[in-house]
Parts: C-alpha cells; sequence; structure tokens
C-alpha cells in the first residue's frame, strides 16, 4: 500500500509527481522528491551565488516533508545531493552536518549539468521507521 504526501501549498511540486510517497509493509518507508532552494514565507524559488542560502533552504523543504509525513530526521537512511558545481560540496558538507549530526546515513553527491529554475542544489531523501 502506497500514501502520498504533500507539503503546504507554496511548495507543491508543479510536475507529474508528489512531494513524497509512503510505502508500507513491514515498517513505513517513506521516499522524498527533490528538494530545492524554495522559501517557505514567499515560494519563490531562491537561486544565486550563496550556495549557504541554497543548501539551507533546501534541507529545510527535505526536513518539512519528512516531519509533514509523520517521520524525523534520525529516520532518513539514504540522501542524494545535486549540485551543478562540485566545488560547492565542502560549503554544503557543513549545513549538512547542522541537519545530521549523529549517525548520517548513507549519502551520494552527484554533480548534474543542471537543475530546474537555475538552482544549483537538490536533494532527495528515502526514511524508514
Amino acid at each position: 500500500m502506497s500514501l502520498t504526501h504533500h507539503t503546504p501549498a507554496h511548495s507543491r511540486p508543479t510536475g507529474q509527481y508528489t512531494s513524497a510517497v509512503e510505502v508500507s509493509g513491514p515498517g513505513r518507508t517513506l521516499y522524498v522528491s527533490g528538494q530545492g532552494p524554495v522559501d517557505p514565507s514567499t515560494g519563490s524559488k531562491y537561486v544565486g551565488e550563496n550556495i549557504d542560502r541554497q543548501a539551507r533552504l533546501a534541507l529545510n523543504n527535505l526536513k518539512q516533508v519528512i516531519e509533514g509525513s509523520g517521520f524525523a530526521l534520525p529516520n532518513v537512511v539514504k540522501v542524494t545531493i545535486f549540485l551543478t558545481n562540485l566545488e560547492h560540496a565542502p560549503a554544503v558538507n557543513h549545513i549538512y552536518a547542522e541537519y545530521f549530526p549523529k549517525n548520517p546515513p548513507a549519502r551520494a553527491i552527484a554533480e548534474v549539468a543542471g537543475l530546474p529554475d537555475g538552482q544549483a542544489i537538490e536533494i532527495d531523501a528515502i526514511a524508514n521507521i
């Protein structure tokens, strides 16, 4: 059985996907779609040179979807970070450590040619209870 989860209206996906899908079976698994730097107060996408701000917004949005689906960051078992510039990885790692300070999940970082709307980062995750 699967259940879809949505974030508040200002950050709902504009494409043909949902914010997260929960699959139940032995336990519960949550698959979170890629989250980017959307400002939750305005719903506008933040792009620009400040990777710290973009990373923090993306991680805040990831956290919001996870917690809004009845999970918590310690339930995250896998994260993928997509960057348009791999040189941003050290700055992103520093901020990422604030969200996953102990027993961080498995993770991959990949450099991509581009992301929607000119954003520099997108983060997806899998959580399990």
